[in-house]
Order: structure tokens, then sequence, then C-alpha cells
């Protein structure tokens, strides 16, 4: 029985060992496959230019309303000394005094009509 005892050893031995030598084969892509990571590659390159283009559409177009908005309340603040220069050259003591004095007007109390908005 020794015999027959070793011979199972052994061939148990052989199995084990069999089973230690399976290597696993890698699958090569085919052409179908490698043609399709190039077109996922080729758009996703299509799309990240189309996303840096857009924002830099939008930066230039952030600048362009800074400098819009810049200039808008340099033409405020023009607007708000020019109204003042209007209310204090349109005062009736100022247009009286000129009408008098460098124009020779004289004021006739009898032709005045007073007018009301």
């Amino acid at each position: 029985m020794s015999m027959v005892a070793r011979k199972m050893q052994e061939q148990e031995q052989r199995q084990v060992q069999t089973k230690k030598r399976i290597h696993r084969v890698r699958m090569q892509m085919t052409l179908g496959e490698k043609a399709i990571i190039a077109m996922m590659a080729v758009m996703s390159f299509i799309i990240l230019s189309i996303v840096v283009h857009n924002y830099v559409s939008i930066y230039s177009t952030n600048q362009e309303v800074y400098q819009l908005e810049a200039a808008i309340g340099e033409q405020v603040q023009q607007n708000a000394g020019l109204s003042l220069q209007v209310l204090e050259l349109s005062a009736p003591d100022r247009i009286l005094d000129l009408a008098t004095e460098e124009l020779g007007m004289v004021l006739d109390d009898n032709k005045v009509k007073i007018v009301q908005n």
C-alpha cells in the first residue's frame, strides 16, 4: 500500500504543479477598438477646444463689459457736472445781471408777463 500511497502523492503534486503553470494570455486590441479609442481621443480634444474657446470668448466679453461700465461711470460723472453748470448758468439773477450789464437791456415791469408751468 505504501506504493499506492506514493503514486497518489505524486499525482497530487503533478496536479498542483500543472495548476500553477497557468498564465493569462494578454488579449490584443483589434483594429476596431483602436479606431474607437482614436475617435474618442479626437472627440475629447475637439470638445476641450470648444470649451476653451467659449471660456476665452466669455473672458473677452467680460473685459469689454468692465470697460464699458467704466466709460459709463465717467460719462455719468461728466453729465452730473454739466447739470450743475446748467443750474448755475440758468439762475434768474445771473440772467438778469447779464442782460442789464453786458447787453444793455432795461427791465420794464409793465411788459413782463408771468408764465406758470
